[in-house]
């Protein structure tokens, strides 16, 4: 019995931890859109972090950001709302950012098409 109860507990506490499927809503940037934006915000920030720039060219990540949702033809508040979504269901970030890995690496390879 005492497995049984123990069993039933594992089975549980596995359950309530998995996310269930959560429909993205139509105000939120799809996957492929939210995973373009996000490569491009991460190698912004490391041409920041390396200061790949012109001495007399002094740029924020406010600066690009703004430059890489201009490319995207995304608005940023459309940006953030998408990004609270994003970040307030973790197994769907997941799959986002194993998104943005595998492009930042093509990208990096130069094997983009």
């Amino acid at each position: 019995m005492k497995n049984y109860i123990i069993l039933g507990f594992v089975i549980f506490s596995i359950s309530s931890c998995m996310e269930k499927e959560v429909p993205i809503p139509e105000n939120v940037l799809k996957l492929k859109e939210m995973t373009s934006i996000l490569s491009d915000v991460h190698f912004a920030q490391a041409a920041l972090n390396l200061k790949i720039q012109n001495d007399s060219l002094v740029y924020s990540m406010n600066d690009y950001l703004t430059y890489i949702l201009k490319q995207h033809k995304t608005e940023k508040d459309d940006f953030l709302v998408s990004l609270k979504f994003y970040s307030d269901h973790p197994g769907i970030l997941k799959q986002v950012y194993d998104s943005v890995l595998t492009e930042m690496s093509r990208i990096e390879a130069g094997t983009v098409n």
